[in-house]
């Protein structure tokens, strides 16, 4: 009956495999099914669990590692007894009453659910003791890995990757430097959605000559990006599905950002704008000045910069950084330059709009 049943539950789980997943499953992948099932047969034969336990254990885990949720581990834990008890009830031939080999399964399946959640929550509380892993890790080894197929733009500061007119889609991944990403407006003026660093990741998709606006991106220092299809994007995340993960975090940030951008334009006034946007970019650019403590924007922000970061004009922010210098708040070291020296002050200024 175990032999029959083998080759019963064999078939059903190859079966499952292509209606579920429209794949027939891998000879690796039958094998460790074949093992799950030769650990439930000698369990129950020789009433010795350990083995058993210690492969479910073990699927928690890993299950938690390719990131399914617990539910889904759970769920597809039960699927496969389910069809061992089916495989075994279809095989066998009145040799043992069906109701015990129901009864032993359903007994087998809640030892079987309680250790592959024990192995689930053991590799996530080892997770969330891990430092986190950096950003579009995924994304960038991928890209690293077949490097050659992609192509490389180097950009000067100031030179730029216009408008999308002639493909689909196109994705960037900035491999060093700064980048500033903005819109292109109907009416000439570009407002600012975000500064790209090494790693981060946009996509441009087919502009129209008079859409309402142009996703852009502007080196604010020597950088380089690689430079990615739509069929070449769709092909990585196909071989390496784990680093569409990481793209569709990037835009996820980029469409919070626009969002924030869009609320902060609707209901703040220039000055907190200022504020905070020189504040955000103090905690992203800044670095700590040897002499006095001050803390350097390390990128180079010109007026009319800040002004397309926080939707005003050029005259209007010279303006307010005048007044923040006066205070002794802000300074500058040559063009381009910002200098927070009071960042304890400015902090108070980005959340309390009556500074």
């Amino acid at each position: 009956m175990l032999r029959k049943s083998k080759s019963i539950y064999d078939e059903k789980m190859i079966a499952q495999s292509r209606e579920g997943f429209f794949t027939t499953p891998s000879d690796s992948t039958v094998e460790l099914h074949r093992r799950y099932f030769n650990a439930i047969v000698d369990a129950v034969e020789s009433a010795d669990f350990t083995e058993l336990m210690a492969m479910a254990q073990e699927a928690g885990r890993y299950q938690f590692g390719v990131g399914l949720g617990l539910a889904e581990s759970l769920q597809r834990t039960v699927s496969a007894t389910n069809m061992i008890e089916i495989a075994l009830l279809e095989a066998n031939e009145g040799d043992v009453p069906q109701l015990e080999i129901i009864g032993e399964v359903a007994e087998l399946r809640s030892m079987i659910v309680m250790a592959v959640v024990e192995g689930y929550r053991e590799a996530q509380a080892g997770a969330d003791r891990k430092p986190a892993s950096p950003p579009n890790e995924r994304l960038r080894a991928a890209l690293t890995r077949n490097r050659h197929k992609y192509r490389s733009v180097s950009l000067k500061p100031g030179e730029e990757i216009g408008p999308l007119y002639d493909a689909g889609m196109r994705c960037y991944v900035v491999e060093h430097g700064k980048v500033r990403l903005y819109n292109l407006l109907p009416n000439g003026r570009t407002i600012t959605l975000s500064i790209l660093s090494e790693g981060d990741v946009f996509l441009q998709w087919r502009a129209d000559e008079v859409s309402l606006s142009c996703l852009c991106a502007e080196a604010m220092q020597q950088s380089s990006v690689i430079s990615v299809s739509e069929d070449e994007l769709i092909e990585l995340v196909a071989s390496q599905p784990a680093s569409a993960v990481d793209v569709i975090g990037n835009i996820s940030r980029r469409l919070t950002e626009s969002q924030v951008l869009i609320e902060d334009l609707m209901n703040n006034s220039v000055d907190l704008r200022l504020h905070r946007t020189l504040q955000e970019l103090a905690r992203q650019f800044g670095r700590r000045d040897a002499v006095g403590g001050a803390v350097v924007i390390d990128i180079p922000l010109t007026h009319q910069r800040l002004a397309d970061m926080i939707g005003s004009n050029r005259v209007t922010v010279s303006r307010k950084l005048h007044v923040l210098q006066e205070r002794g708040i802000v300074g500058s070291r040559g063009v381009g330059t910002v200098v927070i020296l009071d960042l304890p002050k400015l902090d108070q200024l980005a959340v309390n709009t009556g500074e």
